[in-house]
């Protein structure tokens, strides 16, 4: 029989969090460059002043960064069962 094992939420954080808020995903949000996931107000907020993903450098786009960004609603949705109460404090 396959056994379940609980993975304490703490051990996760490093793949539900903003690296630039360090808090838990809200509206989580892509660069298609490199892949990686920010809130969506803090990746708009720094590409308003910067071209590059602010984890691996990649140029996110010359001109116009915002173009390559898109929502993760899978991640947002995985955060959002993982932390129940962060869907109901939005």
């Amino acid at each position: 029989m396959h056994q379940t094992r609980r993975i304490p939420i703490v051990e996760l954080n490093d793949y539900l969090t903003c690296k630039l808020c360090k808090g838990y995903f809200i509206d989580a949000t892509t660069i298609i460059e490199c892949l990686h996931t920010f809130c969506r107000s803090c990746i708009v907020r720094y590409l308003e002043k910067n071209k590059y993903c602010p984890v691996c450098d990649v140029q996110v786009h010359k001109t116009k960064p915002l173009l390559n960004i898109r929502p993760d609603k899978t991640l947002q949705d995985i955060v959002y069962k993982l932390v129940p109460r962060l869907f109901q404090s939005n």
